[in-house]
């Protein structure tokens, strides 16, 4: 996974705003007539790329919804692009990796705020632990392997939400449907032909 943390640690610490990367406020300690040092462009020019998106689409995604641009909420997002379907382990520790500390109530709230702001959706299959992805507003659905838990998309095969017809909506306007198809992935229905062939 391509790091945030290859922008390198913020480089105006203590600066209001947290680990963003806009520019620190004036120095009140300085002389006065002292010239602050420019910060190096590379650090605003630089473009990292995870899997097919630029964390700058990161930043642009989190400013459209109204939202800063934070290197954990970039991290996270980052995260979820690399690895959809993560549990909250899984991207605190991926974030750890990338940015270095952050607690664990961090993230939780990062995930809070991007799944409220649209930006993640939470999956929660039935007897599984949360996952998130950063595949949103496409209605599309997931397999779900009952052996090992691995989670797959599945298209909407219409094309459009709700995806699916209820044959009574109760006077409800459905504009979303969330399917689970449960099954065996390939890998533990092989797993479990080749046990079975052994017995």
């Amino acid at each position: 996974m391509a790091s945030l943390g290859g922008l390198g640690p913020d480089p105006y610490p203590g600066h209001e705003g947290g680990n963003t990367l806009s520019a620190p406020a004036e120095d009140p300690s300085a002389p006065a007539g002292a010239v602050r040092p420019t910060p190096s462009l590379e650090l605003f020019q630089t473009v990292l790329y995870v899997g097919s998106v630029t964390v700058s689409a990161f930043a642009s995604q989190l400013r459209t919804a109204s939202l800063r641009a934070t290197r954990p909420r970039m991290a996270v997002l980052a995260a979820l692009h690399q690895h959809p379907h993560a549990d909250t382990e899984t991207v605190i520790d991926l974030v750890r990796t990338d940015i270095g500390a952050v607690s664990h109530q961090a993230v939780y709230d990062v995930l809070r705020v991007l799944t409220d702001a649209g930006l993640v959706r939470r999956i929660q299959p039935a007897g599984a632990t949360a996952r998130y992805e950063a595949r949103v507003a496409d209605n599309h659905h997931h397999l779900v392997c009952r052996t090992c838990g691995e989670i797959s998309d599945v298209d909407c095969a219409v094309g459009e939400a709700p995806c699916l017809t209820a044959s009574d909506d109760h006077g409800f306007v459905v504009d979303e449907a969330e399917v689970v198809y449960w099954g065996t992935c390939p890998t533990c229905a092989t797993a479990s032909a080749t046990a079975s062939a052994h017995e």
